[in-house]
């Protein structure tokens, strides 16, 4: 009997913070984060640091936001991003595209209003986050759509993940650009 095909769910799943497996995914992500930090230290020699995604580690200047259109990311060469989930207080901001290279290979959707719903205003992603890991020197897009007309500059919300990057530059940003 031949094995049955495995897959993932990839869309608009997120677990609210008033759920275990809310915790369970960020706890993963954490420790996905953690694995590459140690694997850097050990192939480099450099002491290693995880941290969560703050606006620093992208240059974002206006806060706790995200820019709407595409946002395009190059990692510097000792650094990572596992995104986690989404932190929504736009009730226009309906969905994100997440791209490897420049929009070069698709990776998925986010669907983001579910997430305006929940009571917390917090989800963690419930598809194949694995697919959401970005190491040094690769380069990803992003893609924040919002119903607004006519479109803001960025949107009320926030990635909710972890960052790893050299222990001496700690807070400072991980992207070549």
């Amino acid at each position: 009997m031949a094995a049955a095909a495995e897959f993932s769910v990839q869309g608009p799943y997120f677990a609210p913070l008033h759920r275990d497996e809310f915790f369970r995914i960020i706890t993963e992500r954490y420790n996905a984060a953690r694995a590459e930090a140690t694997r850097v230290a050990g192939l480099k020699g450099i002491s290693m640091k995880v941290e969560y995604f703050k606006p620093v580690h992208f240059n974002f200047t206006g806060g706790y936001q995200l820019p709407t259109g595409d946002t395009q990311k190059t990692l510097k060469t000792n650094a990572a991003f596992f995104p986690a989930g989404l932190l929504n207080l736009d009730s226009s901001f309906d969905y994100m595209k997440w791209y490897m290279g420049a929009k070069v290979e698709y990776i998925g959707d986010w669907f983001t209003l579910p997430v305006y719903y929940f009571e917390e205003r917090q989800g963690a992603y419930k598809g194949n986050v694995k697919a959401y890991e970005f190491r040094g020197d690769e380069t990803f897009t992003i893609t924040i759509h919002s119903t607004t007309s006519p479109t803001p500059d960025y949107v009320n919300a926030w990635i909710i993940g972890f960052v790893v990057l050299p222990a001496t530059e700690a807070e400072t940003r991980i992207t070549t650009a």
